[in-house]
């Protein structure tokens, strides 16, 4: 089963600051999506569940967000995902 990973660090420990490294985490968790050939797009992440991870990281933090699709590793055209992979964008 494919799942999908997208990092991008804070500059900060403060959880106010971490919107923009959520927001980037996500586009990159999208984009490793299409390049494995998925058409993943923002509303394809409306109404999943989402893994987030925070973890300090010096004086920022690290944000890490995965995505596992619910179809059972199929891709696009119906192709099964021959054993569990995860693709990472950061």
């Amino acid at each position: 089963m494919a799942s999908y990973v997208g990092a991008e660090r804070a500059s900060s420990t403060d959880p106010r600051d971490w919107g923009r490294a959520l927001a980037v985490a996500l586009e990159r968790l999208l984009e490793a999506a299409r390049l494995d050939g998925r058409y993943a797009q923002h509303e394809h992440l409306c109404g999943v569940d989402l893994v987030l991870r925070i973890e300090e990281d010096g004086d920022g933090a690290k944000v890490t967000v995965r995505w596992v699709p619910e179809d059972g590793g199929e891709q696009n055209g119906g192709e099964q995902d021959g054993g569990e992979k995860e693709k990472l964008a950061s």
